[in-house]
């Protein structure tokens, strides 16, 4: 079996029994999407209707004094014998309502070989994110489905402090929404709503992004277009670590909405992969198991509990414990293990090629006599313009204006390109962002 993904949140809230109940109506409208006729049966099979084949699940409500436990699995088999499995655990103990949900999948046939699976957010989870505001997991607030707009100077800026935040626990995707660079349109929408539950979605301007490459560094920094991956905790130096996708590397996969979802798919598995190893069940749901079985047995044997009886619940107990400590310190060494992955020099490089173009890139190649040019500002400061080198617009030949008062991007041109001897340099009017420089050399 393959763990595909995992979700898990809580809320303290007045009304238990309230939110229990829309708990239990999501959960219906899901089950009966799928295509099961009776939702409120323990358990039957079903033909999918959003799959290739048939299903089984099974529904159990747990009670205990300690609170209660609703547990809902849903198997869908394909036609080519492969089981997806959706398992969902929503507990309330006191005022304290948690949901765990875990995706995984097993193999139709038995053959020693990656499975190409792209999974999704199950709809029932990212109903019940979005029907209530005050979700939490790891004592933050949980990511909903709609981005941070970070368009503007000021948020900007909030944005950097989020990003180099050291109690930061969930990832962080930006999506730079440069109108001259971008490969799709709102791009930013459609992440938040994929990735809800999972990571932190925020869109930056061409002009907004200046303020991530001031603060970050043009090698952290996301800009033109491009949609970059900032892991919590994992470091490399001073750089952040994650996953930079350059918008020629998003062209590749298609400009259409074919395309789109091709990208939302790798981005998905990327992010679900690792919470599928980071995020494990939460305490509460085995203590309300483990408190239910024991009160079922003292019920059973209320009359007469031997010693042997009280040794095996003991013992049940003493292995629980035992479990859970395992589970904690295999969490750990994973979560390690992320950010030792992230953490090896050149490891993000070879997906992250954010300072193509940069004055600092071993493969930069410097121009040739006679070779046309194209740069584009990033970020400013010192009185000197930050460029990249970048690809040339769709604008017409007469919004190409000569460059006579471009002071910060000659200099900027300098420190980018280690010299001055370009013989003309225009600016075209009609891109945004800063615009467009045209240099030849």
């Amino acid at each position: 079996m393959q763990n595909l993904a995992a979700y898990s949140f809580e809320a303290v809230v007045g009304d238990v029994s309230g939110r229990l109940e829309v708990l239990d109506q999501l959960v219906d409208e899901w089950l009966a999407y799928k295509g099961v006729e009776t939702v409120r049966a323990t358990d039957g099979s079903f033909v999918s209707k959003t799959g290739d084949g048939t299903g089984q699940f099974q529904r159990r409500v747990l009670e205990s004094s300690l609170g209660s436990l609703r547990e809902i699995e849903l198997i869908e088999t394909a036609y080519a014998g492969a089981m997806f499995t959706t398992s969902i655990q929503i507990a309330s103990a006191a005022d304290r309502v948690t949901v765990y949900a875990s995706l995984s999948a097993t193999p139709g046939e038995s053959r020693i070989a990656p499975m190409g699976l792209y999974p999704r957010c199950p709809w029932v989870i990212r109903a019940m994110v979005n029907r209530f505001s005050d979700w939490k997991s790891f004592g933050k607030v949980l990511p909903g489905a709609v981005a941070f707009d970070a368009t503007d100077a000021v948020s900007a800026k909030e944005l950097c402090g989020v990003l180099r935040a050291g109690g930061r626990r969930f990832p962080v995707v930006v999506v730079s929404n440069d109108e001259d660079e971008r490969v799709w349109l709102d791009l930013h929408l459609k992440v938040a709503e994929h990735l809800v539950g999972l990571a932190y979605v925020a869109v930056v301007s061409a002009e907004s992004s200046w303020i991530l490459t001031d603060e970050l560094g043009p090698r952290d920094s996301c800009y033109l277009g491009a949609v970059r991956l900032y892991w919590p905790g994992a470091t490399v130096g001073r750089s952040l670590a994650g996953i930079n996708w350059l918008a020629s590397r998003l062209a590749l996969f298609g400009t259409d909405e074919s395309g789109r979802n091709r990208f939302l798919a790798v981005l998905r598995k990327e992010i679900m992969s690792v919470a599928a190893w980071t995020i494990t069940p939460p305490r509460i749901l085995r203590d309300i198991r483990t408190t239910g079985e024991k009160e079922r047995i003292n019920a059973l044997e209320s009359q007469a509990r031997d010693q042997a009886l009280d040794s095996i619940v003991e013992e049940n107990a003493k292995l629980t414990e035992r479990l859970r400590e395992a589970e904690q310190t295999i969490h750990s060494l994973n979560s390690k293990l992320v950010a030792a992955t992230y953490a090896v020099p050149g490891r993000d490089s070879a997906r992250d090629d954010s300072d193509e173009g940069g004055s600092d890139s071993a493969s930069h190649i410097p121009p040739q006599p006679g070779e046309t040019r194209f740069y584009k500002k990033i970020g400013s400061g010192g009185g000197v313009d930050a460029l990249v080198q970048t690809k040339e617009c769709n604008h017409k030949e007469s919004n190409w204006k000569p460059a006579f008062k471009g002071i910060q991007a000659e200099k900027g041109l300098l420190k980018l390109e280690g010299r001055s001897d370009w013989k003309t340099l225009a600016h075209c009017s009609a891109c945004t962002g800063g615009g467009r420089w045209r240099v030849r050399w």
